[in-house]
């Protein structure tokens, strides 16, 4: 007998075999070559035809535009996706007009993160490069904290946390996908993208309570926020927080545990406290950092580059029995320079190394960008192949 999608998605998160292997997918790029392939296809103008017009009207708001239309992961065949019926209303981060050493830039006042809007090259479609930052110093944090508020004044206090919200929202989606709810600040991603990487492995050096102090302000926010969610009865929540590089972490793991990974701890075991399951994204190298996360509480990690070096297979075998696995099927140099064969290959490569006995979901390491046509559509059909259990990957 099927089970229902939220019935797979939470047997899969407590290491348990499902039915099938659960399919997450970050979304398509909507800027990406893939993206307008797919909106032009008549699988688009079928799949959106048969959506029920409530579903279809729904409006999706989440931080920096990541996320699959229900067009789109209705095609996948998703079964869980971060979607909240809060998004980016939950956290009013209003850019402000960076400093005028950044022409026709913008900068995010609680991290000094700074952007620009540009082509992307293959379509031409405008997207929002991420530029450099500006918070380089404590006396540059704290004028601009001073003058537009310290991280925790950005959240939005007129939201509705009601569970009857919640509860509404999961059963207008079960029968396309089960939600998960999102946190609103990258606490790695906000420190080292707003002071620049170089700054910050100057002051963990010469004032690590400068970078203490940023960190735990930024932790308030999250910490708030699942409180929140977890009032309104939500049982998973999805954190986005690159950690990663090609074949090695951005800072050293002594000053991941020394500087990230208290304040880790903290939401996840917030998470817990509240009987949230809690997944978390990263891009790059994570091998070496994730069993430190895992002891600290986190329940699964999506992303898995292999482009970057991640070894899917080794940790299944040393993490499996505590933490689930989502995606890594490569979406850098197979989904987009492969054949559909070689895609074929590598999602069957995937789901031997990771599947067996449940606790992983099947899907690409991240946004697909862009990849051919027919090597998206090779993707789909090979898990929608071998994603049953008992698992044949003949």
């Amino acid at each position: 007998m099927a089970l229902s999608k939220r019935e797979r998605v939470i047997r899969t998160l407590e290491l348990e075999e499902p039915d099938m292997v659960p399919i997450h997918h970050l979304g398509f790029e909507w800027t990406g070559s893939s993206n307008q392939y797919f909106i032009k296809s008549e699988e688009y103008k079928n799949i959106r035809a048969g959506i029920e017009n409530e579903v279809l009207k729904m409006k999706f708001k989440v931080l920096m535009g990541i996320t699959g239309s229900i067009i789109e992961l209705r095609f996948w065949n998703a079964d869980l996706h971060s979607l909240d019926p809060w998004g980016i209303d939950k956290f009013k981060m209003k850019p402000i007009k960076a400093p005028p050493e950044f022409p026709e830039c913008v900068m995010l006042p609680y991290d000094g993160r700074i952007w620009k809007i540009a082509p992307q090259i293959n379509t031409g479609l405008m997207y929002l490069w991420y530029e450099n930052g500006y918070f380089k110093t404590p006396e540059i944090v704290h004028e601009y904290w001073d003058k537009y508020g310290k991280p925790i004044e950005f959240i939005n206090n007129k939201m509705n946390y009601s569970p009857d919200i919640w509860d509404n929202f999961v059963e207008k989606l079960s029968n396309y996908l089960y939600p998960m709810a999102l946190l609103p600040i990258s606490m790695h991603e906000s420190l080292f993208e707003g002071m620049t990487i170089t700054r910050v492995a100057y002051y963990m050096r010469k004032d690590p309570q400068f970078i203490h102090e940023v960190m735990n302000e930024f932790t308030k926010v999250n910490l708030e926020i699942i409180k929140r969610l977890a009032e309104a009865g939500v049982d998973i929540v999805f954190y986005e927080d690159d950690l990663g590089m090609k074949q090695r972490s951005i800072f050293s793991v002594e000053q991941f545990k020394e500087f990230i990974l208290p304040y880790y701890r903290q939401i996840y075991q917030a998470a817990k406290k509240n009987s949230m399951f809690i997944i978390q994204h990263s891009c790059g190298y994570i091998d070496k950092l994730l069993p430190h996360m895992v002891e600290a509480g986190l329940n699964g990690i999506q992303a898995l580059e292999p482009a970057a070096g991640v070894d899917l297979a080794h940790l299944k075998e040393t993490l499996g029995d505590s933490v689930v696995f989502l995606g890594g099927i490569d979406g850098s140099n197979i989904l987009n320079f492969g054949t559909p064969k070689d895609v074929e290959e590598e999602v069957k490569r995937c789901i031997r190394a990771a599947a067996q006995c449940g606790g992983y979901f099947a899907g690409p390491s991240h946004n697909i960008l862009n990849a051919p046509w027919e090597n998206i559509l090779a993707l789909r059909a090979a898990i929608e192949k071998y994603r049953k259990y008992p698992l044949n990957l003949n």
